[in-house]
């Protein structure tokens, strides 16, 4: 017996993630886009759309592209959209870590990824410094704010970038990591299609309009707290 769904059939779009998340941000530039509950720092929707243009600007300007990984190790804030998505326009990959990881963890998840870049904050930089360290390759790292040692994130903040760069549905433009129950994390290779599929089919059920507000209680290095709280 076949089952079918009550609702109509999902078209795929066939535009990168970010493409996707931000079509209609421009319809509306003032309106809030991301509000931090502790400060009511807003970010508006003209503000987000730049402020990805210029990350993507920034990272493009240090040769990060296609193939490469930008690891996130960050509480939920307003800023992390504009790292997420800004690594995401130039074609490349993000890796979001857990905040609570130990230096080991990071360190394994660094390695595993490849990851090139870190941006966290300063709290979490004492434990980023020392897990790049452990795994190699880390290039540099990036906070939100300021703290001795690092780069500030607005040291990423470039000339625009244009467009998308050419990517293929199938690239790999977000890789978070398993919870590790059954020994060390793994890699989770989500493409551009899987992402923008999953949203596309669950505007139907969900039903957000322009005018509602939600809380961004799940973690955005969680899969859950990536597509419904900051994609949506």
């Amino acid at each position: 017996m076949i089952h079918t769904s009550p609702f109509p059939d999902v078209e795929l779009p066939d535009i990168p993630l970010t493409s996707y998340v931000l079509r209609n941000s421009l319809a509306d530039p003032d309106r809030p886009a991301l509000i931090d509950g502790p400060t009511g720092r807003t970010i508006t929707h003209g503000q987000l759309v730049g402020g990805v243009a210029r990350v993507a600007g920034g990272l493009a300007a240090r040769g990060f592209g296609k193939g490469q990984v930008l690891a996130i190790l960050a509480p939920n804030i307003p800023e992390y959209a504009l790292a997420f998505h800004g690594a995401a326009t130039t074609g490349g990959t993000v890796t979001t870590i857990n905040p609570t990881y130990t230096v080991d963890e990071v360190a394994h998840q660094l390695t595993d990824s490849g990851a090139r870049f870190i941006v966290t904050i300063p709290m979490f930089l004492e434990i980023a410094q020392a897990a790049a360290v452990s795994a190699g390759g880390v290039d540099e790292i990036f906070v939100f704010g300021e703290a001795q040692g690092a780069s500030p994130f607005t040291d990423l903040m470039g000339e625009p970038y244009v467009g998308h760069a050419q990517v293929d549905m199938d690239d790999v433009v977000v890789m978070p990591y398993s919870s590790g129950t059954t020994g060390l994390s793994k890699g989770v290779m989500l493409t551009h299609r899987n992402l923008v599929g999953n949203l596309a089919q669950s505007e139907p059920v969900i039903s957000i309009t322009p005018d509602d507000i939600g809380i961004a209680v799940l973690p955005f290095f969680h899969i859950y707290g990536m597509q419904i709280s900051r994609n949506c």
